[in-house]
């Protein structure tokens, strides 16, 4: 009878698991997403950091809404150090990326140069879905032509431009595209075509 007792005791109901939601699916981001969220890690780097460029990396299996992208590459300089980075932010850890912010060790920089010159971010006011809208409402012709194309953002100051620009790129680098154009990453104004 003790025994019986004792088992009724300790045979209650099973304990209830935990219910896990499904997590929500991966979304790409912006421009600025990427670059902001590198920056930020930099920043125990070197306190005079600046940005070089900026663009978006393409996942394979993971197409983007233009403008936006599952990872970003940045690289940020220290002109007191003469020293630079290329970090990496990204929502996905697949293709060889790295989730989260990827801030690799620094190497040498020689300094601005007529194919790049280093801006603050402040600069930086436009996002790269807007960038990407000024820049097809100047291409709907080109576009068309080409439905689908990968868009490549990139963001550098050069000697072609007399201000930080996003150069929007019709495929998936500069050498092997036919078709860009550039807007300004302060104001998001059209600047030029470049062919």
């Amino acid at each position: 009878m003790l025994a019986l007792a004792l088992s009724s005791c300790t045979s209650g109901p099973a304990p209830k698991k935990a219910e896990t939601k499904p997590a929500a699916p991966v979304e790409p981001v912006t421009g600025l997403t990427g670059i902001y969220r590198c920056f930020g890690a930099s920043r125990q780097w070197a306190q005079d950091i600046e940005v070089l460029r900026a663009r978006n990396l393409f996942v394979k299996d993971r197409p983007a809404a233009p403008g936006k992208a599952y990872a970003w590459q940045v690289t940020l300089v220290s002109p007191s150090k003469k020293r630079l980075k290329n970090c990496t932010y990204s929502v996905v850890q697949e293709d060889g990326l790295f989730a989260g912010v990827y801030n690799p060790n620094d190497e040498a920089w020689s300094g601005p140069s007529k194919l790049g010159r280093p801006f603050v971010i402040q600069t930086v006011k436009k996002d790269t879905d807007q960038i990407y809208q000024v820049a097809l409402e100047n291409s709907k012709e080109y576009d068309k032509k080409n439905p689908g194309a990968p868009i490549l953002m990139l963001l550098e100051f050069t000697e072609r431009n007399p201000v930080a620009a996003w150069r929007v790129i019709w495929g998936t680098s500069v050498g092997g595209s036919a078709y860009s154009v550039f807007v300004d990453a302060t104001n998001g104004q059209f600047l030029k075509k470049a062919f």
